[in-house]
């Protein structure tokens, strides 16, 4: 690496720890607001069946959960990424790095 490309590499990994950042503020951001609608849900569902006006079949509750979760959809999609062209090679490595540290730093800040 020659010093003409010292400043393109350290742009792409500032631009890359900073979208990291944002991405994983906002991803901790939505876990959270999703899982505090999930628990209202599921204390309202337990008050209800405690109260006798419902009844909840947990079992099937779970059975259904559990099928709908989206997992093996995620393992596809990364598995069918195709890899990165020639030419922006010399800037994954830099815009990869930026982006995991900012990811992690945004994730725990969130």
């Amino acid at each position: 690496m020659s010093l003409d490309n010292i400043p393109s590499t350290l742009f792409t990994a500032d631009s890359g720890g900073i979208a990291g950042f944002l991405i994983g503020f906002t991803v901790k951001k939505v876990l959270k607001l999703v899982a505090i609608i999930v628990d209202i849900f599921l204390g309202a569902l337990m008050h209800l069946q405690y109260q006798g006006i419902l009844a909840t079949n947990w079992d099937k509750l779970q059975s259904f959960s559990e099928s709908r979760l989206p997992m093996p959809m995620i393992g596809n999609l990364i598995n069918n990424i195709a890899p990165l062209s020639n030419n922006t090679g010399k800037l994954a490595i830099p815009l990869t790095g930026g982006l995991s540290a900012g990811l992690g730093l945004g994730f725990s800040k969130g």
